[in-house]
C-alpha cells in the first residue's frame, strides 16, 4: 500500500516546489519586465525571491531556461484570452477584436509588452524561442481568422514561422513606438493601424 505524501504545515514538498517556481517566475517577470534581460541572473531572482539558490536549480536548470519560462507564462495569459474571441463570418472584425484585446493586455500592465515586445528584440535566447514557437502559434489563431485562412495553416514551418516574423516585426515597431510616445495617435487609430497591417499580410500570405 502507497502512503500518502508527507505534509508540512499542510502541503506536500510538491506544493512546495510549485510555489518556490511560481514565486521565482514572478520575481523574473518584474525584472525581465521592468530591467530587462540582462537583469536576470540566478542570484539577481532568488535575491529578490528571498531563497536560496539550490533552489532556483530545483525548478530550472539555467537562466535561459527560466527567461523563456517567462515569456510562455506571460503570452500564454494572452492566448487565453485571445481564445474567447471567434470568427462570426467577419474576419476583419474578428481580428479587430483580437488586437484590441492585444492592446487591452498590454495597457493593463507595461511589463508584459516589454516581455512579449522588446525584450525579444535585445535577448538572443528569446527570439531564437520564438522563431522556434512561431508556426504553433500561428495555427493557434485559427478560430479568429476563420476558414478563409486554411491555405496559410497547411502551409510549411518555414512558411509560418516568415509570415509570424512579418506580423510580429510590423507589429511590434508600431505598438513600441505608440507605447514611447513616438506616435502622436489614438488608441483606435493604433488599431486601426494594426488591422491595416495584418489583413493584407494573412490575405497574401493565404494565397488570398
Amino acid at each position: 500500500m502507497t502512503s500518502a505524501p508527507k505534509l508540512w504545515r499542510g502541503q506536500t514538498l510538491q506544493d512546495r516546489s510549485g510555489e518556490r517556481r511560481d514565486q521565482l517566475l514572478d520575481c523574473a517577470f518584474d525584472l525581465l519586465g521592468t530591467a530587462g534581460a540582462g537583469a536576470v541572473t540566478m542570484r539577481a531572482v532568488t535575491r529578490q525571491a528571498n531563497l536560496s539558490p539550490r533552489y532556483f536549480y530545483e525548478s530550472f536548470d539555467n537562466r535561459e531556461v527560466l527567461v523563456t519560462a517567462v515569456y510562455d507564462r506571460v503570452e500564454g495569459a494572452l492566448r487565453e484570452r485571445l481564445s474567447t474571441i471567434t470568427n462570426a463570418g467577419d474576419p476583419q472584425a474578428a481580428i479587430r477584436a483580437a488586437l484590441e484585446s492585444c492592446a487591452d493586455f498590454f495597457e493593463e500592465d507595461p511589463r508584459r509588452a516589454r516581455v512579449l515586445l522588446r525584450e525579444p528584440l535585445a535577448d538572443d535566447t528569446l527570439r531564437r524561442h520564438i522563431t522556434r514557437r512561431t508556426p504553433a502559434v500561428i495555427r493557434a489563431l485559427a478560430p479568429i481568422l476563420g476558414e478563409g485562412a486554411g491555405a496559410l495553416f497547411t502551409s510549411s514551418d518555414a512558411a509560418l514561422a516568415t509570415v509570424g516574423t512579418a506580423l510580429a516585426g510590423a507589429l511590434t515597431a508600431v505598438y513600441l513606438e505608440w507605447a514611447d510616445g513616438n506616435l502622436m495617435i489614438e488608441r483606435d487609430r493604433l488599431v486601426d493601424t494594426a488591422v491595416g497591417i495584418v489583413v493584407p499580410l494573412l490575405a497574401v500570405a493565404g494565397g488570398g
